[in-house]
């Protein structure tokens, strides 16, 4: 007949082989979700180059490591994007994160990333910013994060067609097929 102690004892082991298999789990989680986190844009030379050969509008996801509502953003707006379909070969977007040391810019000069946030008024974050292969804004960047995701979404579809709109490109985001 097992006591009382023998008892608490058979339940901590089950408690950290539990333990052990969640925390296995939530790694294994953390790296498939990793598949598709969004790109640090580290070269913006090279980005434009893209973005030009593709006549594609760049958006830049403003971020800062410390940014709970950055985090937020990525996890329900910026990660579905990079999932669905309507957005492949339509838009280059990255992360400009303003944690990093240094970036090459569009001219090719290397720069704190505060600096090149700064020309694009994005020092707060989360920012995002919608630009032309040549580094120019296309269309007023949006800053924050609102309440309806829903609305988040709309409000960078809009931007985006425009965009591509003003880059001379026939291709458009649309959630209709």
């Amino acid at each position: 007949m097992k006591t009382p102690l023998a008892k608490l004892k058979l339940s901590r082991r089950q408690l950290v082989m539990t333990s052990v298999l969640f925390s296995t789990l939530f790694l294994w989680g953390c790296t498939d979700a990793q598949s598709t986190d969004i790109t640090t844009a580290n070269n913006l030379m090279q980005l434009s180059a893209e973005a030009s050969t593709q006549n594609l509008p760049i958006m830049l996801f403003v971020t800062s490591p410390s940014c709970g509502y950055c985090h937020i953003l990525e996890r329900d707006v910026i990660v579905p994007m990079l999932k669905n379909s309507h957005y492949q070969d339509k838009v280059l977007l990255r992360r400009l994160d303003l944690g990093q040391n240094q970036m090459v810019d569009f001219d090719g000069q290397t720069k704190d990333p505060m600096r090149i946030a700064a020309r694009y008024k994005a020092q707060l974050t989360p920012t995002i910013v919608f630009l032309a292969p040549d580094g120019k804004q296309l269309q007023d960047h949006i800053l924050g994060v609102v309440k309806d995701v829903d609305q988040y979404g709309g409000m960078i579809d809009s931007r985006l067609n425009r965009s591509l709109e003003l880059l001379g490109n026939t291709l458009r985001i649309d959630h209709t097929r």
